[in-house]
């Protein structure tokens, strides 16, 4: 068994210097894998050498080998193993996931009952005397243990997207983790989320306009040789304010609450009209009404005098497709 303490060394002693490779979950990998490497050798060594003449010891040898191991080379067999890795048949760790419900209260005891009376971060046993002692995670819905659970505050995105609530509830290290890693990424789509909340909030619905006249903006703007200057002040913003349409970090959610966002986009907004306005090439990119022969001409970001509708846009009376000539 020397060679598998010498691999428990070398994992311990790389673990110390090697970031992020003392993960638990690899270090037992890594484990499992000497230990069926050691196993596989000496049961072959065995059959080939013929030096266990006696069967009892062949016998003896076998019941030191885990099931598992024995049956390894069975593919079914080896997922399952690996699979309990992770846990065990009553507990497995919380995964990285994105919850967009709110939580119904739920009286402790069921919940931690449905814990199989274990912390959901470490899957520790709790005795019924100490359920009490158990901290509760707003995020994941479950109890943690004071080694899980140091009373981190985070928002929590289900309660921003439906409820417009930014307070900060407690969490466990695990979720706080989780929630910081993602705040400043764009993986929120409120109109598939929640399309109510424009209605429920103000500032939201006023964010929304922007956003939709600076991404025709944008487009147009990239256009014209002449739009490089305006087009780093959109440099002030993450990109995909303006690239995409209702996709917001939960940082660009608190910013709009704080009302630190608005003001930016109007002041990007009111450079890029000023340059289409003024520029010979960006007038040339303009539409006219055919019908009503108006002498204004129609830009995509003028949402308050025309409507994009797909490949096309559509004025109070009247339709026409993007550079081409519709009949009555």
């Amino acid at each position: 068994h020397a060679d598998i303490f010498h691999c428990l060394y070398c994992l311990t002693f790389r673990s110390s210097f090697e970031p992020g490779s003392n993960s638990a979950e690899a270090t037992a990998q890594e484990l499992c894998r000497a230990f069926r490497k050691h196993w596989l050798q000496t049961d072959s060594a065995v059959q080939l050498s013929g030096c266990l003449s006696s069967s009892k010891q062949r016998l003896v040898l076998k019941e030191e080998i885990p099931r598992e191991l024995e049956s390894s080379l069975n593919l079914a067999e080896e997922i399952k193993f690996i699979s309990k890795l992770r846990g065990s048949s009553g507990w497995a760790p919380p995964r990285s996931q994105i919850i967009f419900n709110i939580h119904p209260s739920v009286k402790r005891d069921a919940v931690v009952a449905a814990q199989n009376f274990t912390c959901v971060g470490c899957g520790t046993p709790i005795e019924s005397k100490y359920i009490r002692r158990l901290r509760y995670c707003d995020y994941l819905g479950k109890y943690f243990c004071d080694c899980c659970h140091s009373y981190a505050q985070s928002s929590i995105p289900a309660r921003i997207l439906l409820k417009w609530d930014f307070k900060k509830y407690y969490v466990c290290n695990f979720s706080k983790h989780l929630l910081d890693s993602i705040w400043q990424h764009p993986i929120f789509n409120v109109s598939c989320i929640n399309k109510a909340l424009y209605t429920k909030s103000k500032e939201m619905d006023r964010v929304r306009e922007v956003q939709e006249q600076l991404f025709h903006l944008k487009k147009l703007l990239k256009t014209c040789r002449f739009g490089e200057s305006v087009l780093k002040e959109f440099e002030q913003v993450p990109s995909h304010l303006t690239e995409e349409l209702h996709l917001f970090s939960l940082d660009d959610l608190v910013k709009i609450k704080r009302g630190q966002l608005l003001p930016l986009l109007k002041d990007i907004l009111k450079s890029s009209t000023s340059h289409v306005d003024g520029c010979e090439l960006c007038q040339a990119k303009g539409f006219i009404c055919e019908f009503c022969q108006s002498a204004d001409l129609l830009f995509p970001y003028q949402i308050a005098k025309c409507k994009r509708c797909t490949g096309m846009f559509q004025t109070k009376h009247f339709s026409f497709f993007l550079g081409e000539d519709v009949g009555v």
